[in-house]
């Protein structure tokens, strides 16, 4: 019986010193770059016309940020800045701020961690059409993703992320060549949404360090 217990109290102790990838108190921050493939769909009241179409979105940089409040659940920040195509010599860019929350699973070994989250947060973009017209446009923004990291040490690693982004702008604002401005109560609108890729570098700090 006394041998039993040796090697009950033996196992817990090996069990409790594996590391993990994700605790209370973990600060991970990741910094990457990727595209989207969304799908577009306006109107615009200066020619009165439905617009619609597929483009390519540039993200770059992206960051991410995120701090363990429990083994499996964070909360954390995204910032990205977006290309959203060029007119010309001039393009369309964007930034999103993004609250999240990150469920990690997977993450009983410390070289892997499977992060997948939702958030929603403020998106603006715009930029000139030409020398005289332009296009602004904000509102909020969806975001969910799928994120596995692998580190290679300690602290250092990459991830891939595949996500998805819905735009949902209600403040939009048209300038015509005539200089003539236009918003959404003139009826203007900009939807837009699709999925990303985005890959990069990682890292991860133990806040609350256990001695081993």
């Amino acid at each position: 019986m006394k041998k039993l217990f040796i090697a009950l109290f033996a196992t817990i102790c090996v069990f409790n010193s594996q590391a993990q990838s994700y605790q209370f108190g973990t600060i991970t921050a990741d910094l990457g770059v990727g595209f989207g493939i969304y799908g577009i769909r306006s109107y615009s009241p200066i020619n009165q016309e439905n617009h619609s179409g597929i483009g390519i979105v540039g993200s770059g940089p992206a960051f991410n940020a995120d701090f363990g409040i429990a083994r499996f659940l964070g909360v954390g920040v995204r910032y990205r800045r977006g290309t959203y195509g060029r007119s010309g010599n001039y393009k369309l860019r964007g930034n999103d701020m993004v609250f999240r929350v990150n469920f990690h699973l997977a993450n009983k070994g410390d070289k892997f961690d499977l992060p997948i989250g939702v958030g929603y947060g403020l998106s603006s973009f715009g930029g000139n059409i030409s020398e005289k017209e332009s296009l602004k446009a904000n509102g909020g923004i969806l975001n969910v993703h799928v994120s596995p990291h692998i580190y290679f040490g300690k602290y250092v690693g990459m991830f891939l992320s595949v996500g998805y982004n819905k735009h949902l702008f209600n403040k939009m604002e048209m300038v015509d060549k005539y200089e003539k401005k236009w918003t959404e109560a003139d009826g203007a609108t900009w939807n837009m949404g699709g999925v990303y890729f985005e890959f990069g570098v990682a890292g991860k700090f133990d806040l609350f360090n256990k001695k081993e």
